[in-house]
């Protein structure tokens, strides 16, 4: 108890001291920051007048001069049932520019190359069918291969039948058509499910004998 009465003592006697301090320090502070603070100069507004220059516009304009006039070609006149006419009248000759490096036309589009099918599994030829051999063929001895390009369906059957190439005559590859439209197959699978898809079938014309 006695060392808290000494403190307080310590305390009361040096409190005027302290008060007195800290009211030095913060008129000091003050009076600093009233002496370094900027001084704000303010302006009054003046509005700003914008001026528009009317300009006269004339009340007429020059006008550019109308396009010549192309001259209609002529029309032949038929002449009338009856009629004399002069056999010595001139024809103006006719004259054809001829136009060098003209482009070839585009190729038709092919229906193989805007097709296509994925599946896992190929589809099998299970039924073939002989083609039927034309008769001016076989007598004039004509042998060869065509190469047909069949779409089957999901059932095996042929739905479409074109030829991709082929040394023979167009009579042959006609049947050959005819005889791969009758073809059956074992339908391709994309995983378990029979889908549509393409194959190339060659049909060999050969005949007996040779």
């Amino acid at each position: 108890m006695a060392i808290v009465a000494v403190e307080n003592q310590k305390f009361k006697l040096g409190y005027n001291r302290y008060l007195r301090n800290a009211f030095y320090i913060t008129l000091v502070a003050h009076v600093l920051m009233f002496y370094f603070t900027p001084t704000f100069t303010f302006k009054p507004y003046v509005l700003r007048e914008e001026y528009f220059e009317a300009i006269d516009l004339p009340e007429q304009f020059e006008l550019p001069p109308p396009p010549k006039e192309i001259a209609a070609p002529a029309v032949p006149i038929e002449a009338a049932e009856g009629e004399e006419v002069d056999e010595d009248a001139e024809i103006a000759p006719t004259t054809f520019e001829r136009i060098e490096d003209v482009p070839p036309p585009p190729p038709p589009p092919s229906e193989q190359a805007s097709e296509f099918y994925a599946f896992d599994e190929a589809p099998v030829l299970v039924k073939f069918v002989n083609p039927k051999y034309p008769d001016l063929a076989r007598q004039a001895g004509i042998e060869g291969v065509v190469l047909i390009n069949v779409l089957v369906a999901e059932d095996g059957k042929v739905l479409s039948a074109s030829v991709i190439r082929s040394d023979v005559t167009p009579a042959m590859e006609k049947a050959a058509i005819e005889a791969a439209k009758q073809f059956v197959f074992k339908p391709a699978k994309q995983r378990t499910v029979p889908v549509k898809a393409r194959m190339a079938v060659p049909i060999r014309f050969k005949l007996h004998g040779n």
